[in-house]
């Protein structure tokens, strides 16, 4: 009987262990921090900075999503880019979107693009997100661009709503000659097609950091590149630009993360 109770208190040790660790692992915001160093970036850019929020899929970090909103502010950003899924299709609450555009166009110009849970919507929600997020201020990029002029330069700032088909002649159309070039687009596999397009700097999320990640191992799972992917997280640089990879925020079809907890990331222009 003593054994018996003594399994029962370890079992019980050990679930709440765990509970603790996974609600650690998917509510605690960690910030990733990159310098980006190019001879593009001219010595007006230097300095210039980017906020990358992806995959949010509708979750709140605090009241209104205080504790995101918070960490955002602090880092004092040029502009902040959402590169899709802030809202998800399984379980649709635009309102959190809402609160969250409204908290952030405050801070610095909002560059926004629909990932594959946006494109899953019913038609009349999808319109309906479109124009309410629009309304709140920020600028939706649906195989657009839009120029930013910092210190007196050009930054071309372009993007696609998702889609699972991406081309280079496509994108290229969206550059801008003397401008730096910033992509936001959702898939991660497509990084290299991304530089080779034409674009400095690419933005995308989408595979939620691999999920779970294993130390010496990496991401296990991502959409669209299953297991092992090699495009999960991280600044990839290829020789004519680089892609930033969110591990997002939220969580989709699969409930929790492991060893990879909700990410924001900033991504500073150096000039050289």
């Amino acid at each position: 009987m003593k054994h018996k109770a003594t399994l029962c208190v370890c079992a019980a040790a050990a679930l709440l262990t765990a509970s603790a660790y996974i609600a650690f692992e998917n509510n605690a915001i960690v910030l990733t921090e990159y310098e980006y160093h190019s001879d593009k970036v001219s010595q007006e850019l230097d300095g210039f900075k980017a906020v990358h929020l992806s995959d949010v899929h509708g979750k709140r970090f605090g009241k209104e999503n205080s504790r995101l909103v918070k960490l955002v502010e602090e880092q004092s950003p040029d502009i902040i880019v959402i590169s899709g899924d802030l809202i998800d299709s399984r379980r649709p609450d635009p309102d959190a979107a809402y609160e969250l555009i409204a908290k952030l166009v405050p801070i610095a110009p909002v560059y926004y693009v629909t990932g594959n849970h946006e494109e899953r919507l019913s038609r009349e929600l999808y319109i309906s997100a479109m124009e309410n997020i629009s309304a709140l201020g920020a600028h939706i990029l649906d195989g657009n661009s839009e120029a930013l002029v910092y210190n007196g330069v050009s930054v071309n700032i372009a993007g696609f709503k998702d889609s699972e088909y991406f081309t280079v002649s496509e994108a290229r159309k969206l550059t801008s000659d003397g401008s730096f070039n910033i992509l936001i687009n959702h898939r991660p596999q497509y990084a290299a097609a991304y530089a080779e397009a034409g674009f400095d700097l690419t933005f995308s999320g989408h595979a939620h950091g691999g999920q779970a990640r294993l130390p010496f191992v990496g991401g296990i799972i991502a959409p669209d590149q299953f297991f092992f992917p090699k495009y999960y997280e991280g600044l990839h640089r290829f020789a004519q630009g680089a892609t930033v990879i969110s591990r997002g925020l939220g969580n989709s079809f699969l409930p929790a993360r492991i060893n990879n907890r909700p990410e924001v990331v900033s991504v500073t222009l150096r000039k050289g």
